[in-house]
């Protein structure tokens, strides 16, 4: 059996693309049944997100599937026409084997996002994998696959601590004001405007449990419709000075084209305020602050320029952190292959057991009839000896074909024990569960 990927993400396709495609997650179980029969898969999984769009599977033929995958997604109805379908498959990318493995590690720890090393995407691809459980769309291959590559990545993030490093200016600026302050829950904050930083910035602040902000913005209705989703007060920019008198730490991002706080300005508010520290940072491009606040007593200013070479020494960080990664990440794959190839002599592994079982069972019964005078806890001993003498005697064996797997040789093991004991495989694994996948092949699922 195979595995393929079959995709298109924010690095190579459009974000209207991506919202026209995109598996909304109230309709997910209904898009992996229909790929899987679709396309002909054992096993599928669908992952779509703001930054892709991924159907994973399992299939007999790697290039037959990835071309059914392919027509799945450019058949939909929400591809308009030809012309659109043509385009679209342009931007679909596949892999298929090792390299679909390797795709999926990858996603999963981090690096193929746009900023290396988010842990978001592991709880996206860990809710898609549990939707295509629940839907009946998973195999075992299927399992095996995603349940290493999210035991990977919580590895990887553990020992290379990738995400440590934060590179959002928005995150850098709350974890600068935490460090100067040594804390900002029981802080007074003002935040300037009212856009896209101002509100990423306010998700951080909350995360350090803040509790009394003020947004202030040159629309009032845009600064009350920000702070009110988190319960905080707003007003306009013409009562930015009286904000500025309460506050311990200014955050500002506005779209200003000049300075909103010059020096006379803030010092004729600082004078108002004896002894009492202020925090500037500014996030503005244009800056929002003058810089010449830093001369005024008691005032700190941090800008954008700062907050920059902060956020490339953390995505250096991230780049080295990335290395360590990839080094576990071709150890998972190798294993994940190892135990791909173990599946071939599995059906000769079950079929020694069940020999073996069923030669136990005639003897211990031929036994147990000339035993009669057994007492209970006798006949007790009796079959965990047979039981153990058993299982000593499938060890080796299967501990050798075990040690070979991925190897051009156990296949010719695997065939010499069928013709030793002459032995008749099933096409189906007896003992596919996954605590007997464990147990025979050392896996870890």
């Amino acid at each position: 059996m195979h595995t393929i990927v079959v995709g298109l993400s924010i690095k190579r396709a459009p974000i209207e693309i991506l919202e026209q495609l995109s598996v909304h997650h109230s309709q997910n179980a209904l898009c992996v049944q229909d790929v899987k029969a679709a396309a002909g898969l054992s096993g599928a999984v669908v992952l779509s997100t703001c930054n892709r769009l991924e159907f994973y599977g399992v299939c007999e033929n790697a290039d037959e599937g990835v071309a059914r995958v392919r027509d799945f997604i450019l058949g939909q109805d929400k591809v308009s026409d030809a012309a659109q379908a043509r385009r679209f498959g342009d931007l679909l990318y596949a892999h298929t084997d090792g390299r679909a493995v390797r795709h999926l590690f990858e996603v999963v720890c981090g690096l193929d996002s746009l900023i290396v090393g988010e842990t978001e995407v592991a709880g996206q691809v860990s809710r898609a994998y549990r939707a295509s459980c629940k839907a009946g769309a998973n195999d075992k291959m299927i399992n095996v696959w995603f349940q290493r590559a999210l035991s990977l990545g919580k590895k990887v993030r553990s020992e290379t601590r990738i995400s440590r490093y934060s590179t959002s200016i928005g995150r850098i600026a709350v974890e600068l004001a935490v460090r100067e302050l040594g804390g900002i829950a029981d802080k007074r904050v003002l935040i300037l405007g009212a856009g896209e930083m101002s509100e990423l910035t306010m998700k951080y602040l909350v995360a350090q449990d803040v509790s009394v902000a003020m947004v202030s913005n040159r629309s009032l209705e845009k600064a009350q419709r920000l702070a009110g989703q988190y319960g905080f007060g707003a007003c306009s920019l013409d009562e930015m000075d009286a904000c500025l008198e309460q506050a311990d730490v200014v955050f500002s991002a506005t779209a200003a084209k000049g300075c909103l706080v010059d020096r006379a300005r803030l010092a004729a508010v600082m004078a108002r305020r004896p002894a009492r520290p202020l925090l500037c940072i500014d996030m503005g491009l244009p800056r929002d602050i003058d810089p010449e606040v830093r001369s005024i007593p008691n005032v700190s200013c941090y800008d954008i320029n700062e907050l920059r070479d902060v956020a490339n020494r953390h995505q250096n960080e991230r780049l080295r952190a990335a290395k360590n990664a990839a080094q576990l990440i071709d150890e998972a794959a190798a294993d994940f292959e190892r135990w791909q190839r173990s599946l071939e002599y599995i059906p000769t592994i079950d079929a020694l057991y069940r020999q073996a079982e069923q030669i136990k069972a005639e003897k211990l019964e031929r036994a147990m009839s000339k035993l009669s005078g057994l007492t209970p806890s006798q006949k007790n001993v009796v079959q965990c000896l047979a039981t153990s003498i058993t299982h000593q005697l499938m060890h080796e064996p299967v501990a050798s074909l075990n040690a070979m797997a991925g190897s051009e040789k156990s296949r010719a093991y695997a065939a010499m024990l069928e013709e030793l004991f002459h032995l008749q495989p099933e096409g189906e694994p007896a003992r596919a569960e996954a605590g007997a996948e464990g147990k025979r092949t050392g896996g870890a699922e």
